[in-house]
């Protein structure tokens, strides 16, 4: 009878063995199971899909441009703004040029206007005369002189050509004679009015009277 309890004690134990077989079998199964990562959901750990890597260089080259295209803009802002300045700095020193430059002019011919005056204040009392007609003529004559040396101060001079044959680089024809004789024809009769130039570019040339051939034989005729 004792024998009968001891083989029920025996059954009724569990399997040491198998408990701890059973319990390592959970832990490697925990072990080997590739559960997901704590920080899987985490986007700041993602690669940047390729179209979005795309669309942030296309920005950046945007804004570079942006910045490059201000950048010339203050530039050209700058340079405009330069040329300006120099441009009116220029153009104040040509006006102080040109009124220095006519100043003396403008005073000379002052000079001019004064002395006409005179001449006439004088001479209009007294009666015309023969002398008073003569002194006028003078004094016409006179003014034309003072107007060629202001000329000349200038840098402006009369000039004749004192040539035989007419030049029509430096002469103008004003007045023709016919002559019958043709050796005679394009020869200078008369120096009407002198030529003026400027730093040697004709102001106006030279008034002249010329010979001209008459092919129908008539002669001389003014």
């Amino acid at each position: 009878m004792m024998h009968d309890n001891d083989n029920s004690n025996d059954k009724q134990e569990p399997d040491a063995r198998q408990t701890e077989t059973d319990f390592e079998l959970e832990i490697r199964f925990d072990d080997e199971t590739d559960w997901p990562a704590e920080d899987a959901g985490n986007d700041d750990n993602r690669q940047p899909e390729p179209e979005n890597a795309a669309l942030e260089a296309v920005n950046r080259r945007i804004a570079q441009l942006s910045e490059a295209f201000e950048t010339k803009l203050k530039y050209d802002a700058h340079k405009n703004k330069v040329i300006d300045e120099l441009h009116r700095e220029l153009q104040e020193y040509r006006d102080g040029l040109v009124k220095k430059y006519i100043h003396s002019m403008v005073t000379d011919v002052i000079k001019i206007i004064d002395d006409i005056r005179k001449f006439k204040a004088y001479y209009e009392p007294g009666p015309i005369t023969e002398q008073t007609a003569a002194r006028l003529l003078e004094f016409l004559e006179e003014i034309a002189g003072d107007l060629e040396d202001l000329f000349t101060w200038q840098g402006i001079t009369a000039f004749t050509c004192g040539v035989t044959h007419f030049d029509n680089t430096r002469q103008r024809v004003v007045k023709k004679v016919e002559t019958s004789d043709p050796t005679m024809d394009k020869i200078i009769a008369e120096s009407m009015r002198p030529g003026y130039e400027w730093d040697g570019k004709i102001l106006r040339p030279e008034l002249v009277t010329v010979y001209v051939y008459d092919h129908s034989g008539k002669g001389d005729r003014l």
